[in-house]
């Protein structure tokens, strides 16, 4: 009862944030084929990149979480003010790599078309940067606190408001023609915007939780929240960067092949990410979970909440791999609207890409729960050099070899991926079920 708590509102929140991204891809392949492919492309690599920066700050959850169960308000309002600050400042390299991001597209050989409408994009989201990271703090901070709902309630009413001015944005109204993908990346600018002052809100006005959150803490420097921050968290940033980086290598990998077979592969990972917000969920829920459970030195309650999480999360994922795999023409309709002309082809290439994409799916989604559930441990150091290791090693190396020395085009670069993720997953099971049974007396979990 304790994960589904947790989990129902995060599932929601997780695939509110995801279906913002999507609605915009979605809006603009009404565009056309091209403009859908330049989004994904310049779209996928910057987002990449923020999801690695930010993962420096995934692990204010957990330290928020310890510090709550102790009862320590004061660290609770110093680890958040010192994540906001840290937040903040990883936001300006995203703004940076946004101007030389197209230059370095180019470079790599894409469809000139694709990388001029991938900057006109960039030009326009690249304000979203700083809310992003403020917004995934505060979100981190009301989920350690029980809260769960608020940042479900915020994060599917920004969705709402996205796609609708997403679309205006994009097509405008009345005599107006519209903003074309520039209105997308400005859409997501204001959203992210209205998402961090309605969060902050309900966290710094609501009468509860601003008893956690005194005005103090929160603006008085604290070093060593700062240091437990980075310390615990660059090697998730690591993970996040073998992940995140591999997915964007294959990516610029397909992006050779074609627009054509990128805006097919665009279309599976659309799915897939939508479909692992279920896992995000589970994973998040067994992070705060995990880590409440070991500052209590409860060695049952910690194995119990990963591996719950893990059989939970992969049963709902296989129910949604069957999906993409029963209706394909109709989730590749959620992406291009009508289907016609190129979009017929982007269609029928990914429709042979979803069979490989479903395995990835279960298998991302399980290796995404297991890594929360040993972060609840404290436990990132490891982890980071077995994912690099796995995806890289096995999922990168391994499916270009497919792809190139066996003639298996795109489908043997998610083969690759595939493979890594689901080595990847069975190597975090395992140093989990290890360092869960080695669970001692409060205090005794420290980083391995």
């Amino acid at each position: 009862m304790a994960l589904a708590r947790l989990g129902v509102p995060l599932a929601g929140a997780n695939l509110a944030e995801l279906s913002m991204a999507l609605t915009d891809m979605a809006i603009v392949g009404r565009l056309g084929a091209v403009e859908f492919a330049a989004v994904g492309l310049a779209g996928g690599v910057i987002f990449s990149a923020e999801a690695i920066l930010s993962g420096v700050l995934t692990v204010v959850g957990v330290l928020v979480a310890e510090a709550y169960g102790r009862g320590e308000r004061e660290r609770v309002g110093a680890i958040a003010g010192q994540g906001l600050r840290i937040g903040l400042l990883l936001s300006l390299p995203l703004m940076a790599l946004c101007l030389i991001l197209p230059g370095i597209l180019a470079w790599t050989g894409q469809d000139p078309a694709v990388v001029a409408l991938g900057a006109v994009y960039l030009n326009a989201v690249v304000w979203s940067f700083p809310f992003f990271m403020a917004y995934a703090v505060l979100v981190d901070v009301a989920t350690a606190l029980h809260r769960p709902r608020t940042v479900f309630l915020v994060s599917t009413t920004a969705v709402a408001v996205n796609a609708v001015l997403s679309w205006y944005l994009v097509f405008g109204v009345g005599g107006w023609n519209g903003l074309g993908v520039a209105g997308a990346g400005y859409a997501t600018s204001l959203v992210n915007a209205a998402m961090v002052t309605a969060l902050a809100a309900a966290c710094f006005g609501g009468r509860q939780l601003r008893r956690w959150l005194p005005l103090g803490a929160l603006l008085r420097g604290d070093r060593a929240a700062g240091r437990d921050i980075v310390k615990v968290g660059l090697p998730v940033a690591g993970m996040t960067l073998a992940e995140s980086g591999m997915f964007t290598v294959v990516m610029v990998l397909i992006g050779g092949f074609g627009a054509i077979a990128l805006a097919a592969s665009k279309m599976v990972f659309g799915y897939v990410q939508v479909a692992g917000a279920f896992a995000f969920a589970a994973a998040d829920a067994a992070a705060i979970r995990v880590a409440l459970a070991a500052g209590r030195g409860d060695r049952t309650g910690v194995s119990r909440a990963g591996l719950l999480a893990c059989i939970v999360g992969t049963a709902i994922l296989v129910l949604l791999a069957l999906v993409p795999l029963a209706f394909p023409h109709g989730v590749a309709a959620v992406f291009l609207g009508q289907l016609d002309g190129q979009d017929l082809e982007v269609a029928r290439q990914a429709r042979l890409l979803f069979g490989i994409g479903a395995l990835y799916l279960v298998l991302q989604g399980l290796q995404t729960i297991t890594e929360h559930a040993l972060r609840g441990l404290r436990d990132t150091l490891v982890p980071m050099w077995q994912s690099l290791a796995g995806l890289w090693l096995i999922g990168l190396a391994g499916g270009a070899l497919l792809a190139h020395a066996l003639d298996m085009g795109v489908a043997g670069l998610w083969w690759g991926m595939a493979a890594g993720a689901g080595i990847t997953a069975m190597l975090f099971l395992r140093r989990f079920c290890v360092l869960a049974a080695r669970v001692g007396p409060p205090g005794d979990t420290q980083e391995r």
